[in-house]
């Protein structure tokens, strides 16, 4: 009897068991290989010394939907226009790509994380070393928001923080690296019927 009760009890856990691994399907609104184009502008800080150098400059991004939430990106950003006159000669270019995680979790806000790698030119004013420009591989950390507004459009506010290696000081006569960063400024276009879901 007591056997025959314990097989009973091992075969009902096994089937609740089995039961309790039904999965439902993800109702995520990014769809595989999903398209979104993005332009705008940048508003940056250069990072140099006490100089307040502060620009804006034109940026433009892709993204392409690989699993879920989690995109590739590719983008480039640039410092030119503005600020003061010790500014006037420094200029930021640089181009990259990634990882780019965009949750949908909070509907029309849709907060986003990123990770990059990519290419930097660099003119800048005098540093005693006898040239104005500098190029670099760099890292890039950044996050921010996207908001939709009407159809397929989405309004997109971002932060960046560069890390450009190796760059020589003036001041201690180190190398060190130097961080420039920003906010950008712009709207994404999604393409696709799951462009306008949020």
């Amino acid at each position: 009897m007591v056997k025959k009760l314990l097989v009973g009890i091992s075969l009902g856990l096994v089937s609740i068991s089995c039961a309790a691994q039904v999965v439902p399907a993800a109702n995520s609104t990014h769809a595989p290989l999903a398209l979104s184009l993005g332009g705008g502008m940048n508003y940056w800080s250069g990072d140099w010394g006490t100089g307040d150098i502060n620009r804006w400059g034109p940026t433009a991004w892709a993204t392409v939907t690989v699993w879920h939430d989690l995109s590739v990106i590719a983008e480039g950003h640039s410092m030119m226009w503005g600020g003061n006159d010790f500014a006037s000669n420094y200029k930021y270019y640089t181009g990259g790509g990634g990882l780019i995680y965009t949750s949908d979790y909070w509907g029309r806000f849709q907060p986003f994380g990123k990770a990059e790698i990519g290419y930097a030119s660099l003119s800048h004013p005098d540093n005693f070393t006898g040239h104005f420009h500098d190029s670099s591989y760099i890292w890039t950390l950044g996050g921010g928001v996207e908001y939709h507004t009407v159809g397929n459009l989405w309004a997109h506010v971002g932060y960046s923080y560069d890390y450009f290696p190796d760059f020589h000081s003036s001041v201690t006569g180190d190398n060190h690296t130097l961080n420039p960063r920003g906010f950008t400024f712009g709207m994404s276009y999604r393409f696709g019927p799951t462009g306008s879901k949020f």
